[in-house]
């Protein structure tokens, strides 16, 4: 009995790291696309979800440059805000899970610098400092877009 027990067990951890594996790591619709990206495949709205974003992460990073050139900590205060980490509870339902993991990652990282940026500024604004988390912020959008590439699976 304890043997059976045992192999059951076996079997439900490995079905379980497999369904990890498969939704949180993996992806559900990964393809290697023509120019040697990574295609996702997703929905018409969570495409549109995730350009939106983009475009929002685009805008901040020109307000925020915009701050560092004016030497204005509110602004990039605000702007930095506005992409951080509050934006992740806005997902729509099944875009993470059709995600890589790597690319989450991105995500999340990208998010997390916005609010690195603001903390910055709010606390004790340092140009200097500033610019270097906007550049590692810049790193991040310039790695994610020469590794992904994003379409509207058929």
């Amino acid at each position: 009995m304890k043997k059976i027990t045992f192999i059951l067990l076996l079997l439900s951890i490995s079905l379980n790291l497999g369904l990890i594996y498969k939704f949180f790591y993996e992806g559900e619709k990964v393809v290697l696309a023509k120019d040697g990206r990574s295609e996702i495949k997703m929905t018409e709205e969570n495409r549109e979800f995730v350009m939106t974003e983009m475009r929002g992460f685009l805008e901040s990073v020109q307000k925020i440059n915009e701050g560092i050139a004016k030497n204005d900590p509110e602004i990039i205060t605000k702007v930095g805000q506005q992409s951080g980490t509050c934006k992740v509870d806005v997902v729509p339902q099944g875009l993470v899970r059709s995600l890589p993991y790597e690319f989450k990652q991105m995500g999340f990282q990208t998010h997390e610098l916005f609010d690195a940026i603001s903390k910055i500024a709010k606390k004790n604004y340092d140009r200097q400092q500033t610019q270097e988390k906007l550049n590692q912020l810049l790193n991040n959008c310039v790695a994610c877009h020469k590794t992904y590439k994003i379409s509207v699976e058929k």
